[in-house]
C-alpha cells in the first residue's frame, strides 16, 4: 500500500496494530534497553512540531493521573474553554484516548492523522532510529488533533513514567504529578524514590508544578529536581470528604444504574465549594484537591475556571470503570485496580458506598503485576473468579492462582472472562456484590463481548 495515499478508519486501525505494543505485550528486555525519545523528537519534527503549539498540563503518577487528568478537562471545559484529553491506555476503542471538548476523536479524524503520521513512521526508521511504537503514533496523531483544533487547554496523561515517555516532548504550561508509589518496578526502579525521580522527569525549567500529598521520600526527590529546574513547586491540600449512607439495592429503582458520587468539601480560589463527585472512594479527596490546585495555577495563566465552573465540572466529570457501577441486583461494579493502592481504595469504597450481603470478585491481571499484594487487599471476599485478559501480557489464571490461592476464601479459576463473570453471576444473590477488577483489559473484554455495559457510554 502507498502508505501516502488516504487511509480509510480501517486501515488505520490494522496499521498501528503492526507497531510495537508494549501496553499488549509488555516490555521486553529489548525494547526496555532501547527506550529513549530520539524516535519520539524525529516523529513530531517530520511532522511539523505538533508538540510546540499545545497549550498543555501534563500530568504524572503511580495512582490517580487519569482521575486527575479528567477532572482538569472536565473544569476547563465547563468554564468555556476548549480542551483535548490524552489518555492511556483504552477499554475497547482506542478513540477513547482523544477527547475534543470531550468527545473522543472521530473515525474520519483518526483515518485523516494515521495518513499523516505513517509516512513520517517510516522515515524515522529508514533513518535508521527505532520504529516508532503504537504508543508513539497514538501520541503523534493526538498531538496533530490538539493543534489542528487550536484548543484552549490540552490534557496529556503520561503513558508509563516521566522522563522517557513519548509525551514528555511537550512545553507545558503545567506539570502535575499525583501520588506516587511502586508500579512498573522493573522498568521505572524499585523505591519510591527511584520511581520519583522518574515522574518528576516530566518537570521543565520554569513550569509550575502542582504535587500531590506524598511520603517524604517521593516529596523530598520530587522537590530537588523541581529546585534543580527552577520549576515554582506547590503542595496540593486534599479536600474533606463527607459522611455516606450505603446505598441498599432495595431503594433503587427497576431499570435505575445508580451514579455513586464522593461528598467532599475544599478550597478553591478563595471560596469553600461542596461538590458531589461522581468517581467514589475518600481516595478522590486528594486527587481533587491536587485538580483544585492545577485549576488555580492554570488561572493565574491565563485559562481561567471560577468556582461554580470548577464544582459544575467536577460534578459532570466522566471516567469509566472506576468503581461504576453498572447492574442492580446484584451489584456489578468494575474498577480497574491494577496496584496495591488502587486495590485498598477499591476495598474501602465498596464498603463506604454499597450495602450488600457477599462479595464476589472477578479478577484478572497483568503479568507485572504485584497479584499476592492486590489479593491482601481485597482478601475480605466470599470468593473469587480468577481469569485473565485476551492479550499476550496478560497473567495466565493458573499463575494468578498459584500466587495468590492461599489469601482467598475460596476461589476457582476460569480463564475465559465472560464465563468467569457468568459464573460470578450463577453464585450471586440478588443482594451481592460482584467486583470485576484488575486489567483494565480485562473490563474490555467483557464489554467486547457484550456481558458488561457501562451506562452512557459514548461509543
Amino acid at each position: 500500500m502507498n502508505a501516502r495515499r488516504p487511509m480509510t478508519y480501517r486501515q488505520a486501525a490494522e496499521w498501528l496494530e503492526t507497531l510495537a505494543n508494549a501496553e499488549r505485550t509488555g516490555l521486553d528486555g529489548r525494547f526496555r534497553r532501547r527506550m529513549n525519545l530520539d524516535a519520539t523528537w524525529r516523529l513530531m519534527e517530520l511532522l511539523g512540531g505538533p508538540h510546540r503549539e499545545l497549550r498543555a498540563v501534563h500530568v504524572a503518577g503511580t495512582k490517580g493521573k487519569g482521575s486527575v487528568g479528567a477532572m482538569i478537562e472536565a473544569a476547563a471545559r465547563a468554564a468555556g474553554h476548549t480542551t483535548g484529553l490524552f489518555t492511556s491506555p483504552h477499554l475497547v476503542s482506542w478513540r477513547e484516548r482523544v477527547t475534543l471538548d470531550g468527545a473522543p476523536i472521530s473515525e474520519q479524524a483518526i483515518a485523516r492523522l494515521a495518513t499523516r503520521v505513517r509516512p513520517a513512521v517510516e522515515q524515522v526508521e529508514a533513518e535508521g532510529l527505532r520504529r516508532p511504537s503504537f504508543f508513539e503514533a497514538c501520541t503523534a496523531i493526538a498531538f496533530l488533533a490538539f493543534a489542528d483544533a487550536d484548543l484552549d487547554l490540552c490534557v496529556v496523561e503520561v503513558g508509563l513514567g516521566g522522563r522517557l515517555d513519548a509525551t514528555n516532548v511537550i512545553e507545558p504550561l503545567l506539570s502535575v504529578i499525583t501520588t506516587l508509589g511502586i508500579d512498573h518496578a522493573k522498568t521505572l526502579g524499585d523505591t519510591v524514590g527511584a520511581i520519583a525521580a522518574e515522574k518528576a522527569g516530566i518537570i521543565k525549567p520554569g513550569v509550575p508544578v502542582v504535587l500531590a500529598p506524598q511520603s517524604e521520600e517521593a516529596a523530598d526527590v520530587v522537590a530537588r529536581i523541581a529546585e534543580e529546574r527552577s520549576a515554582p513547586l506547590r503542595m496540593a491540600e486534599p479536600f474533606a470528604v463527607g459522611e455516606v449512607e450505603p446505598l441498599d439495592p432495595a431503594d433503587v429503582a427497576p431499570g435505575e444504574v445508580p451514579v455513586l458520587r464522593e461528598p467532599m468539601r475544599g478550597a478553591y480560589a478563595g471560596s469553600e465549594v461542596a461538590i458531589a463527585l461522581p468517581l467514589p472512594g475518600e481516595h478522590q479527596a486528594i486527587n481533587a484537591g491536587v485538580v483544585a490546585a492545577a485549576c488555580e495555577v492554570q488561572t493565574d495563566l491565563g485559562i481561567g475556571v471560577a468556582p461554580p465552573e470548577f464544582v459544575s465540572g467536577l460534578e459532570s466529570v466522566r471516567w469509566p470503570a472506576r468503581v461504576q457501577v453498572v447492574d442492580v441486583r446484584p451489584w456489578l461494579v468494575v474498577d480497574c485496580a491494577h496496584n496495591r493502592q488502587s486495590a485498598r481504595a477499591l476495598a474501602a469504597a465498596l464498603d463506604r458506598h454499597l450495602s450488600f450481603e457477599r462479595l464476589i470478585v472477578v479478577i484478572g491481571l497483568s503479568k507485572n503485576k504485584a497479584g499476592r499484594d492486590i489479593a491482601l487487599e481485597l482478601s475480605a471476599a466470599d470468593h473469587v473468579v480468577i481469569t485473565q485478559a485476551l492479550l499476550p501480557r496478560a497473567m495466565s489464571a493458573d499463575k494468578l492462582a498459584e500466587r495468590t490461592g492461599d489469601i482467598w476464601r475460596s476461589y476457582q479459576v476460569i480463564p475465559q472472562p465472560a464465563q468467569a463473570l457468568a459464573r460470578a453471576r450463577e453464585l450471586a444473590g440478588p443482594r451481592d456484590a460482584i467486583c470485576v477488577t484488575g486489567s483494565i483489559f480485562l473490563i474490555g473484554d467483557l464489554m467486547e463481548a457484550g456481558v458488561v455495559r457501562i451506562p452512557s457510554w459514548p461509543l
